[in-house]
């Protein structure tokens, strides 16, 4: 655990991006909650089929922002301005021209990429009209999401947290304009989410605007090496944003299949809820990420030892936690939502078995923070990129075997299995790391 006089810092990094990352969530559950009672439960499942391309859009913003970040801090630390700024400008292109692409596909595919999502019937029309807003919203997502890491490295930190909290209260209030005063459904729903996009860009536009912030026009190109390395740093970020939409994908595309529209009705009110109690796993070990890394670099193993420990205890508590609640509010949260008497007894039910995986997802969630933050992108992409395998093999099998109720298991099943993953690479690290210092005091002393 960490001592007394590290709790301050600890505080300082790891409430704020907890703070963030739960408003995230709750703005998320306002819009459920909205749709839910104006449009109904295919207004839910509509959403909650569209979500993993919402998902995906944030991953590229996500993975180009940070990688590009990265590689700014790093060339600051070392004194190189001119590649700093290189770096900036190299990564403002990349999101502008992943965007375009993106917000092309989207435009043309909508309805057909909802239906492989497993939208059917009502599910499909009211997820293609929400998406089919949505794109013309991607350029916005893309640059805000992907310019907050930009903003960050530049020690702007509570700007770049402004930005973010600003825009969820605009998507809050249009939510309720466009959806529940003017009636116009999931599309209402979606045009929110852009205009408080656009919004937030205009925010980060006047950022990058100001003149010490300003990208001048000699770096506003693209320097393939630091595009590359950009790309690579970006696939683990990329990975912990999109991948944990497989489940979504896979749950849904069985629940179409077992269970019907009230099965995914119910699990769009399930995923909305348990969502706060993830974000505020992640948020414990993205917040504290800095101070691993810190610590590691300046080869403090016991500073870096005792945030990890004390990581699991925060978020494996945060998981058991969220667990009772959900249990405790089974029967209350479906009538937020407006959800139908059939689908509320599915909610009650499905709720505390599927939370049930938040307690081992606490555990697995620190260990990846830990892997990223100690330069062992090994174990971490293992973790990250094993989860999406699993929750194919496991959600498909338990459904063949057990039907919706497998489904339902499914994910605890897939969290139970990578926390024994994640024990064994942390054993396996721990091994590897005493046998190096084994060697360092051989060749230093002759004895071990």
């Amino acid at each position: 655990m960490i001592t007394k006089d590290m709790v301050r810092e600890y505080l300082k990094y790891i409430v704020p991006t907890m703070i963030t990352f739960t408003l995230a969530s709750v703005y998320s559950i306002v819009d459920g909650v909205f749709v839910g009672h104006a449009v109904g439960d295919a207004g839910l499942a509509g959403i909650n089929v569209a979500f993993p391309l919402v998902a995906f859009i944030m991953a590229v913003g996500t993975g180009i922002g940070m990688g590009g970040g990265v590689i700014s801090s790093i060339a600051k630390g070392a004194g190189d301005e001119a590649k700093a700024r290189r770096a900036v400008g190299t990564t403002f292109l990349m999101l502008v021209l992943a965007a375009v692409p993106i917000m092309a596909l989207l435009l043309a595919f909508a309805e057909p990429i909802c239906q492989l999502l497993g939208g059917r019937g009502e599910t499909l029309s009211q997820a293609a009209a929400y998406l089919s807003v949505i794109a013309w919203g991607v350029p916005f997502q893309i640059l805000v999401t992907g310019s907050m890491p930009l903003i960050r490295n530049q020690g702007k930190v509570a700007y770049a947290m402004g930005v973010q909290v600003l825009a969820g209260l605009m998507n809050v209030a249009l939510d309720f304009a466009f959806v529940i005063v003017a009636g116009w459904g999931t599309a209402g729903a979606a045009l929110a989410t852009v205009t408080a996009q656009a919004s937030a860009f205009l925010l980060v536009g006047a950022f990058f605007l100001r003149k010490k912030n300003r990208i001048a026009r000699r770096d506003l190109r693209i320097d393939g090496r630091i595009a590359l390395h950009a790309l690579k740093l970006g696939m683990a970020p990329f990975g912990l944003t999109l991948l944990p939409e497989a489940t979504v994908v896979a749950i849904n595309v069985n629940l179409a299949a077992y269970g019907g529209e009230t099965a995914l009705a119910a699990y769009a009110v399930v995923s909305y809820t348990a969502c706060v109690i993830q974000m505020l796993i992640q948020g414990v070990g993205d917040g504290s990420q800095p101070l691993v890394s810190k610590r590691y670099g300046a080869g403090d193993a016991d500073g870096v030892r005792r945030i990890r420990n004390t990581n699991y205890l925060i978020t494996v508590s945060l998981g058991a936690l969220g667990l009772g609640a959900m249990f405790l509010l089974r029967d209350q949260i479906p009538l937020l939502f407006g959800a139908s008497e059939q689908t509320a007894g599915v909610i009650a039910w499905a709720l505390p078995v599927f939370s049930t995986a938040y307690v081992f997802y606490g555990f697995t969630h620190a260990s990846t923070s830990y892997f990223y933050a100690v330069d062992d992108a090994r174990a971490s992409s293992a973790i990250v990129y094993g989860e999406a395998l699993l929750v194919v093999a496991v959600v498909f099998g338990a459904a063949r075997l057990a039907g919706v109720d497998g489904v339902w298991l499914s994910v605890t099943v897939v969290q139970a299995i990578l926390t024994v993953c994640a024990a064994a690479l942390l054993r396996r690290r721990h091994r590897s790391r005493s046998a190096q210092g084994c060697a360092r005091a051989t060749v230093g002393d002759g004895a071990c």
